[in-house]
């Protein structure tokens, strides 16, 4: 985490027109973008902003985030994101939450690299309840360490699909899972006859894909997962002038025939 300092040119600077609240006790920089906030949802929700913020100014100095001259800097971050990212704690309608997959992602993403385990299983339980690409939804799950209990449903139906996966979509899901979701095309399919792969087999059922995709990928049993039911709201609400208190080819074509 880094700090703005006098040798910005803050001319070329700009007050996020949403999330730059007066009364806002913390400052972020993103890009170009100048984020006034309040540091209570930081502190509270946040064992990574938590233990940033609570450690000690040096002396002369004042606190990180205080104040522009010294915002905190976040990089790998577009402002756009972190807006979308503030907007979970900021949201005027209560518990709704509409977003599409795209944006939950991208919250998945800064909740699973702030350590805001809440916010996390909010963003899972949205997507859980969103249309989504079964490889995206497979990439995204496994990048940001989401329970893999939840990715049985999506191996399998990668499994059972009547094409193979793509160059492009092998790639997205990296080797070992592209490795392992032809393994288990080939486990549930009878052999190549005349050319022709044949269809999953149908003496194939639910519970026995499960043990299938369960053994090949070992995941092990446990009790159901299940996302918060409902993220604490803001204390925040809209009020007129804004939110106030209240690897090799050969390989690659194995995986993909």
């Amino acid at each position: 985490m880094a700090r703005a300092d006098s040798s910005n040119d803050f001319r070329t600077l700009k007050h996020h027109d949403e999330y730059y609240l007066t009364g806002g006790d913390l400052y972020f920089l993103v890009e170009q973008y100048l984020f006034r906030v309040h540091k209570y949802f930081f502190e509270r929700e946040s064992l990574y902003f938590k233990q940033e913020l609570g450690t000690p100014a040096s002396p002369g100095e004042t606190r990180r985030g205080s104040s522009e001259g010294n915002a905190i800097i976040l990089k790998d971050v577009t402002h756009r994101e972190f807006a979308k990212f503030l907007w979970v704690f900021y949201n005027p309608r209560y518990s709704i939450y509409a977003a599409d997959w795209e944006d939950w992602t991208d919250i998945l993403k800064l909740a699973q690299r702030w350590s805001f385990s809440e916010v996390k299983d909010l963003a899972i339980r949205e997507l859980e309840n969103l249309d989504m690409p079964d490889v995206e939804r497979v990439h995204f799950y496994q990048e940001y360490a989401v329970d893999r209990r939840l990715l049985i449903a999506r191996y399998a139906a990668l499994t059972e699909r009547a094409d193979p996966l793509t160059f492009d979509e092998g790639i997205r899901l990296g080797i070992a899972t592209s490795l392992m979701i032809a393994r288990a095309r080939e486990c549930v399919r009878s052999p190549v006859q005349a050319g022709i792969r044949s269809p999953i087999s149908p003496s194939v059922d639910a519970d026995e894909m499960n043990v299938i995709i369960k053994d090949l990928f070992n995941i092990s049993d446990g009790p159901a997962y299940t996302p918060i039911e409902q993220f604490r709201p803001s204390p925040f609400v809209k009020a007129s002038g804004g939110l106030v208190p209240t690897i090799l080819l050969q390989v690659w074509c194995s995986v993909l025939t």
